[in-house]
């Protein structure tokens, strides 16, 4: 939980100071369910509604949840905020909308329903690194439309008492967090002397680290045969990467280490994948999500591969990507693939 917090500051006509954490994040998948407060300063918009920001009578703070769902290129979000008034919460239902390219920066709107009254955003975020630039244009209608005519109006309608329907603007900062405590690498297995009992616990690290050597070095056999001159067995490969899947969940997880590790040889990293796409798992979708951005064209087209024999969202999100991939043989795959899962569905 402490590696999904973030802070974030926020600037209008007052400045606000929040906290957001990220009970289900979209790295785990195209959902995200998040809670937070805001305006803990002040409240940013209080004059919108004709109050003092700076009258300190009136308790600030602003609580909300929100979950947002994603699709290829699109996000869709919907909140409820519920803020202290003098007769109680007020709630405030939202609703948004926001670009999902892998670029860093982002073209959103959000309505809401505040007060009786329709409200509407539109903003633009940059993403450096841990840091999140955005700003905006709040009560968008009232800067292109005004009085049944359409144009362009920076400045408050005549006679206005407070801030609705005017024209404003809006500027934030928010500032992932990092982690509290450092990752540390993990320890190297140490051979100990024998006890007088025979223990098989003791032994285990051994036992570890001689089978994910054996796993490279059969990884490494398979590369030579498919790379040499003479007539490739397919039966003694098949042999072999049955071998080397019936080492279970650890050799799984030793085939996408190699895989996945852009420094090491690429016929061996292909020969990896070629083995987990024998027998592709769910939870291989995040390792098939990485393959699918390899510069190597030889993994992509695996990768692709592999999920044709995938169901579920998951699968056809990645497929969808790969589709317009660069290279025509990708394509291709990716394509056929996405009809398969088709015609399976009917």
């Amino acid at each position: 939980m402490t590696d999904r917090l973030a802070v974030e500051a926020s600037i209008s006509e007052g400045i606000g100071l929040g906290l957001k954490v990220n009970l289900l994040s979209e790295v785990d998948g195209p959902t995200d369910l998040a809670i937070g407060i805001d305006e803990l300063l002040f409240p940013v918009e209080s004059h919108l509604f004709g109050r003092d920001s700076q009258n300190l009578t009136w308790v600030p703070g602003r609580a909300w949840i929100s979950a947002a769902q994603t699709w290829e290129f699109l996000r869709a979000r919907g909140a409820v905020t519920a803020s202290p008034t003098t007769d109680g919460f007020e709630f405030v239902p939202k609703f948004a909308l926001e670009t999902a390219f892998k670029w860093p920066i982002a073209l959103g709107w959000e309505a809401s329903w505040e007060d009786a009254t329709f409200r509407n955003s539109l903003g633009l975020s940059v993403q450096i690194k841990d840091l999140e630039l955005a700003g905006g244009l709040s009560e968008f209608q009232s800067w292109i439309y005004r009085k049944g005519a359409f144009g362009f109006f920076n400045d408050p309608p005549s006679g206005a008492t407070d801030g609705i329907g005017n024209p404003g603007w809006w500027f934030s900062v928010k500032w992932d967090l990092p982690r509290l405590r450092a990752v540390q690498p993990a320890p190297m297995p140490v051979v100990k002397c024998p006890a007088t009992v025979f223990d098989a616990n003791a032994l285990q690290p051994v036992v570890d680290l001689l089978q994910q050597r054996m796993l490279r070095a059969d990884v490494a056999e398979l590369a030579m045969r498919a790379e040499s001159e003479g007539t490739v067995d397919p039966v003694a490969m098949a042999v072999l990467r049955r071998r080397i899947l019936a080492g279970g969940a650890s050799a799984r997880q030793a085939l996408w280490r190699i895989a996945l590790d852009e420094t090491g040889p690429l016929g061996e990293r292909k020969q990896a994948a070629i083995t987990l796409s024998d027998e592709p798992r769910e939870s291989d979708l995040s390792g098939l999500d990485g393959l699918s951005q390899d510069p190597a064209s030889s993994l992509r087209l695996e990768a692709a591969m592999a999920l044709g024999r995938l169901n579920g969202s998951g699968a056809i999100r990645i497929l969808t990507s790969l589709a317009r991939d660069p290279e025509e043989m990708v394509r291709l795959a990716a394509k056929s693939a996405l009809q398969t899962a088709a015609t399976r569905e009917k």
